[in-house]
């Protein structure tokens, strides 16, 4: 399944404690998401790869852009399924806590 590409200014960011820090999540389609990665807008295609990929090993990925940042979003169900297959860690993912 390919990640949902929605804009930034039509979610609703929320804060909530993950991991041992303050997250920003966001809840879409019945699920929760955290911001797993930010990048400027011109990355955007690298980002989008990237959650293509995380989607193919079994994660529900988000993609949020705005002017100037684009955001991978990960659905908190996914994280573990992707650190089981060996996915995860990935630069500028939380590492898991099993």
């Amino acid at each position: 399944m390919l990640p949902k590409v929605l804009r930034e200014t039509d979610v609703q960011v929320f804060k909530f404690w993950f991991n041992g820090a303050l997250q920003e999540g966001l809840h879409y389609d019945n699920e929760l998401f955290y911001r797993a990665l930010v990048v400027e807008s011109v990355k955007r295609t690298r980002l989008y790869h990237l959650g293509c990929k995380l989607s193919e090993k079994g994660g529900q990925t988000v993609i949020t852009v705005a002017d100037d940042k684009s955001s991978l979003w990960l659905s908190l169900r996914s994280r573990l399924a992707l650190s089981q297959h060996g996915f995860l860690p990935i630069q500028g993912l939380p590492e898991p806590r099993i």
